[in-house]
């Protein structure tokens, strides 16, 4: 007797035929047959399938390029048997044969209706067909494209109207669950049916929808957009509070929903994981998912604007051999306290509400509470509390400034325990009752308990114990909790740095939010700015349990993040690891540097040389003016950079000065910090869009740069040749570069003049520099005046949603997602802030411009290493981030295999990165340069892909056949590959070991630990600053490992080192406005400073004018901010507008310069001087500090004494003494204040 023969690829299409066929009563001739890609097709196969009567291919992505689809094709071909192929890469005639039109179109719909009763029908009816007329079969059944599922029924239901009638109790909240209807179909119901009911069991109502999943309407197939409108809505309203999204590669990104539609619906998506690993793998790897999933099932469902959850199935392999999804019954019990939290905030009144407001307080002290990077977070917070009380929510003690906020917060209970009088720990607002912190304790996983126990002995533990009792610190304001962010622990258990990079947080820091949370029980919390450290805590990366410390502090609280746009990588850690709804907000407010002072001096007298030069009838005047410049030159400290005996005369020598002043001038800096939601305005206003429009954005040319063509000049060569005098105009290229500044900003000014209105374009066409335009250079101005009204303007209009998205996200609503990344680079596009941004696909870094990028790169690097040396260098260190790579899309990546001599391969159509190959030597024409990567914990959470064929790349080039003196990565690896066989290591083991070139954090741990050395002063020399580099960064990954501590190669490594590099792709920040970067590159010029014994070539190149990519040293680089901003009185006085926060920003400079000093003898004496002259002891900044945060001025002396003690600066002995005088005053009154 015949028989019908199904093939299919797929597991999911075996299990349910095999399911279908299972199901009838009797045994029929069928056989389910499931198969690798590229079996072979054998003379066994020809005879089985010579008895088919059919032949039915199920089968995804390969077409007949398979080995075993191509010779079962030709044999039904060439036997004439029946079959179907069911596969979507196949050319027109080759789907099937021997069959007609009808029977295709009848497979089909069995097909399309799905689930187990229209399969069964398709095999009985193709035996009925082809085999044998006995069969009885059912005609194709339709089913409705969605349903509601609920397991506590026998029944689905197909009217939400009536089934949301069941819901008897109006107070609890509902929520939403989607998911594929073909699992209700095919009862594939092994994680629905318990989440449902854990649902249920806390306290909510579940409207569970199971729909069909397309992106458009198929044959009259609605959307899952269309779907959803009708089922979670009654009368055109939703009637769900949250929703719960299992459905990977996101929403709109695949066209499945438009944005409009979650707008529409209005509530808060939670994403959640079925997971394809089994749970020992899970449980045991602390990447949490694989790196197919962190791209998939993480980063484009970040495109919806979701909030990360929680991990819900894994896949178990059951006793046939089929996988199947495993309930994770804990996990689903904190999505649905979670889900009930954010449904509750629409439910509740904003009157009853309770909201923890955490300032970021790094270090733990009154000097530095409110760290948020470019952000006023006082001030945003203080306007906050306002606007939370005109919505109704109960806030007292309203503050009128920032000075009365801060009293109020500093005359409370705070971190800085030197302050913490026995007056203030007796009135602590927040308290938690020793024996209510032991019973929270141990409810905690054994595991989590061992550790924090190991670290800081048994609960509650000695820090913030008053009278048996832990304190919280923080101000109560009504329902309104203002505090500050637990202390990470560090600086109270130094030893740690050195030794545990997995140092637990401290009892007190887990008994703060556990407070917050169920004692005080609040219903959200929002921290203030980039950033803190809960999303930092070691655990998972992603898909995180309930060990993980980010997920036991946070738990179940909505967590509501304002965060910089430009700190995309940094902010999405905070989405997955510490499941925040970011609301994103504008950088601080920039300006250009210009000159001041003594920089101001040698501007005017070099402009005077350069005509005086032109001076015929008085060639005497430029001789004088030379020992005035070399004077001025002193002053500014410039004459050992810019050397004059470098030069072959001094006409050559001041044309390096004025690009030198050129430069400086031009530099964009920080003069504010942003408030949220606050438009810029007036004067604020036009410097923002002259920074938005100084680069291309997209296809719309600079500002400036289009003004400078149209006088018939390069951008570029204004700046470069500064000196040069114009002979058309007779003025220098520097001075015609001010008159394109101004010129820019008269034609902004002009245009905001008007309103930004289509007058107003036409008004700019009566200013005389636009006048002489030909018709088309107009044109394209106009086009920049257009993007400034209609796409600028309106997005800077919106500002104002940055604190409105705050408040709705209070309330439960949506946030719209929106792409981050550096508004001032050329992505002005990004903007309007106030949006829950998403990252990047990482299955496309680098792409194919930043792989340019990066090739421009590493030439300016290698140029200026061989200008320097002489040679090519051998190896070098990069330190290798997400946020940059996320933000210029994978520059740094490509300047790492380009390096070595290597490219991208990127698959054509979608342009993901498939991996590497080999550029030829011939074509390089230089050598291979080995290159070892620090990768950031972050890096290696979000870009596993990358990792591993980063690992690849090094791989790949210690293998090639060719001279050493060529591959410099091959000479390394044998020489260290020799050494460790002499050690006993087998020849395999050895070579692998030599070719680990990517190296980062502990798995599950993050940072560098230089910057918490250096804050605890545990540390004596630059051998204890590279032993604690070595201790956190000594871990090697590869594409099978997720971490080996290698400690002994990676000091190898860097003791090889010639060049180290971290780039710069936006000027928003600086090297100075951050500890992080000293943490890092800082720290691994430390690190090779002690493995090699020699100061390496520091290089940076700068990306931020992609047009124009820059290498500058270390040691310029600081300089240039130095003078350019943190000595400049724009960006001083601009600082001072904001009080606190600014003083504590000003501080942070300072103290960031002493760090980079300490790692990169990189700060001069005069430097030190200036800091101290201008910051401390000039009398009027003195007093501004003692009266806004006399804590900074504290941190600032205590740290330049701390220079003077370690020998950095060698101070005058005034400066020494009026500093000690000082810091004795200033702790004096902070101590008589704090008593009082």
């Amino acid at each position: 007797m015949k028989e019908i023969f199904c093939f299919t690829n797929l597991e999911p299409v075996r299990v349910k035929m095999k399911k279908a066929v299972e199901s009838l009563s009797e045994s029929v001739p069928v056989e389910i047959i499931q198969l690798k890609d590229n079996t072979e097709w054998t003379k066994a196969d020809e005879k089985k399938v010579a008895t088919a009567g059919f032949v039915l291919v199920l089968w995804m992505g390969t077409g007949l390029s398979d080995t075993f689809l191509a010779g079962l094709h030709a044999f039904l071909v060439k036997r004439n048997i029946p079959f179907y192929f069911d596969e979507s890469d196949l050319d027109e005639g080759e789907e099937s044969g021997a069959v007609t039109s009808d029977v295709i179109e009848r497979i089909r719909a069995y097909q399309s209706g799905g689930g187990v009763v229209n399969h069964r029908n398709l095999f009985l009816w193709l035996l009925h067909t082809f085999c044998d007329e006995k069969y009885r079969y059912e005609e194709p059944r339709e089913y409705p494209f969605w349903g509601i599922y609920d397991p506590d029924e026998p029944d689905a239901f197909w009217d939400t109207r009536e089934y949301i009638a069941r819901f008897h109790d109006s107070k609890k909240p509902t929520v939403g669950l989607i998911f594929y209807r073909n699992d209700w179909q095919e009862g594939i119901l092994q994680w629905q049916a318990p989440l449902i009911r854990i649902l249920k069991e806390e306290g909510c109502h579940v409207l569970a929808v199971f729909a069909t999943v397309i992106d458009e309407n198929h044959n009259g197939t609605p959307s899952l957009g269309e779907n959803m409108k009708q089922a979670f809505y009654v009368d055109g309203k939703p009637v769900i509070d949250v929703l719960i999204n299992p459905i990977t590669f996101g929403l709109i990104s695949t066209d499945l929903l438009m944005l409009h539609d979650l707008k529409q619906l209005n509530v808060a998506v939670l994403q959640v994981y079925n997971m394809y690993s089994s749970y020992d793998w899970w449980k045991d790897h602390t990447v949490g998912l694989t790196a197919n999933e962190v791209a998939y099932a993480v980063a484009l469902p970040e495109f919806d604007g979701v909030i990360h959850s929680v991990p819900i199935s894994t896949q178990e392999m059951a006793s046939d051999g089929t996988h199947v999804q495993k309930p994770m019954i804990e996990r689903m019990h904190s999505l649905a306290r979670r889900a009930k939290k954010w449904a509750m905030l629409r439910k509740k009144r904003n009157k009853d509400k309770k909201v923890a407001i955490i300032f970021h307080n790094c270090p733990p002290d009154n000097s530095h509470i409110g760290g948020a990077c470019q952000l006023d977070s006082i001030e945003s917070m203080r306007r906050l509390l306002w606007l939370l009380k005109d919505r109704g929510y109960e806030v007292e003690n309203l503050p009128q400034d920032t000075k009365e906020f801060m009293q109020e917060l500093t005359t409370h209970a705070t971190n800085d325990r030197r302050f913490m009088s026995e007056a203030l720990l007796n009135h602590a607002d927040g308290v938690f009752l020793r024996d209510d912190y032991k019973a929270y304790f141990h409810r905690l996983p054994e595991a989590t308990q061992e550790h924090v126990e190991k670290d800081w002995g048994k609960a509650p533990g000695e820090l913030f114990i008053h009278e048996g009792n832990m304190i919280v610190p923080g101000t109560l304001k009504g329902h309104i909790f203002v505090t500050v962010q637990p202390a990470r622990g560090f600086g109270d258990h130094p030893d740690a740095i050195y030794h545990d990079p997995n140092l637990s947080p401290t009892h007190q820091y887990l008994g703060a939010y556990e407070w917050i949370r169920n004692v005080w029980n609040a219903d959200a919390i929002i921290h203030v700015g980039t950033h803190g450290t809960v999303e930092w805590l070691p655990g998972k990366g992603v898909a995180l349990s309930n060990e993980c410390y980010p997920d036991i502090c946070v738990d179940d609280i909505p967590d509501i993040y304002p965060y910089w746009v430009t700190c995309i990588g940094e902010g999405i850690e905070a989405k997955r690891r510490g499941a925040a709804c970011i609301i994103d907000h504008l950088p601080a407010p920039m300006s250009l540097a210009g000159t001041y002072d003594e920089y101001a001096k040698l501007e005017k007298t070099l402009e005077e040389y350069a005509h005086y030069q032109k001076d015929e009838e008085n060639p005497d005047y430029a001789q004088q003016t030379e020992n005035l410049i070399r004077e001025e030159v002193a002053e500014c400290h410039l004459d050992k950079e810019i050397k004059e005996e470098e030069f072959r005369n001094f006409n050559e020598y001041a044309h390096a000065l004025h690009h030198f002043i050129a430069d400086l001038k031009n530099m964009q800096i920080q003069v504010g910090l942003h408030i949220l939601g606050e438009v810029p305005s007036g004067e604020k206003m036009t410097e923002f869009i002259f920074a938005l429009t100084k680069m291309e954005n997209g296809d719309i040319p600079g500002l400036a740069k289009t003004l400078a063509l149209a006088k018939g000049y390069d951008y570029y060569k204004l700046m470069e040749e500064g000196g040069r005098i114009d002979e058309k105009t007779g003025l220098t290229y520097l001075a015609l570069l001010d008159q394109v500044t101004e010129e820019a900003k008269k034609f902004i000014l002009t245009l905001q003049k008007g309103g930004f209105t289509e007058k107003s374009i036409a008004d700019t066409h009566h200013i005389s520099f636009i006048k002489s335009m030909t018709a088309e250079q107009k044109e394209i101005v106009d086009t920049i005046a257009h993007y400034i009204n209609e796409t600028i303007v309106p997005s800077l209009e919106k500002t104002t949603d940055e604190q409105e998205n705050i408040l709705r996200a209070l309330e439960g609503e949506y946030i719209e997602p929106g792409p981050a990344g550096s508004p001032t680079a050329g992505g002005a596009d990004i903007l309007p802030t106030g949006r829950n941004f998403y990252s990047v696909d990482p299955r496309t870094l680098p792409t194919r411009p930043a792989w340019e990028i990066g090739k421009q790169m590493t030439d300016g690097v290698i140029e200026q290493f061989i200008a320097d040396e002489g040679r090519y260098p051998e190896s070098v260190g990069i330190i290798l981030w997400a946020t940059s790579n996320m933000r210029n899309h994978g520059t740094c990546m490509s300047e790492f295999l380009y390096l070595m001599g290597l490219k991208p391969q990127w698959e054509e159509g979608n342009q993901r990165v498939i991996g590497v190959e080999v550029i030829p030597l011939s074509e390089l024409k230089r050598p291979r340069i080995d290159v070892t990567g620090r990768i950031s914990g972050l890096f290696r959470d979000t870009l596993p892909a990358s990792v591993r064929w980063l690992d690849d790349a090094a791989n790949r080039v210690a293998a090639l056949d060719e001279p050493i003196e060529m591959n410099f990565v091959r000479k390394h690896v044998l020489e260290d590959a020799e050494e460790l066989e002499k050690e006993g290591l087998s020849k395999e083991e050895a070579w692998k070991k030599a070719s680990y070139r990517i190296f980062g954090d502990p798995p599950g741990c993050y940072g560098a630990g230089v910057d918490a050395a250096l804050e605890a002063k545990n540390w004596q020399n630059i051998d204890d600053l590279g032993a604690v580099y070595m201790r956190w960064g000594g871990y090697a990954y590869d594409c099978a490992d997720g971490g080996n501590y290698l400690p002994k190669q990676f000091k190898k490594r860097l003791s090889q080192v010639e060049i180290t590099i971290q780039n710069v792709d936006q000027r928003e920040s600086s090297m100075l406005s951050s500890d992080d970067y000293n943490a890092y590159r800082g720290g691994l010029v430390a690190a090779v400073r002690s493995c090699s014994g020699k100061m390496p070539k520091n290089y940076v190149s700068d990306s931020s004018d992609k047009k124009k990519i820059i290498t500058r040293t270390l040691e310029d680089e600081l300089k240039r901010r130095f003078r350019g901003e943190a000595m400049n009185p724009k960006y001083i006085e601009g600082m001072k507008k904001h009080g606190y926060k600014g003083a504590v920003d000003l501080a942070e400079y300072l103290v960031t310069s002493f760090a980079w000093d300490a790692t990169s003898d990189i700060m001069e004496d005069w430097m030190y001087d200036e800091y101290t002259d201008k910051y401390v002891l000039d009398k009027n900044m003195q007093e501004w500090f003692k009266e806004v945060n006399p804590w900074a001025l504290s941190r600032m002396v205590d740290t330049l004494l701390e220079a003077v003690q370690r020998n950095m600066w060698h101070a005058d002995e005034k400066r020494v003494e009026a500093l000690k005088n000082l810091l004795l005053d200033v702790e004096g009154e902070m101590e008589e204040s704090s008593d009082s």
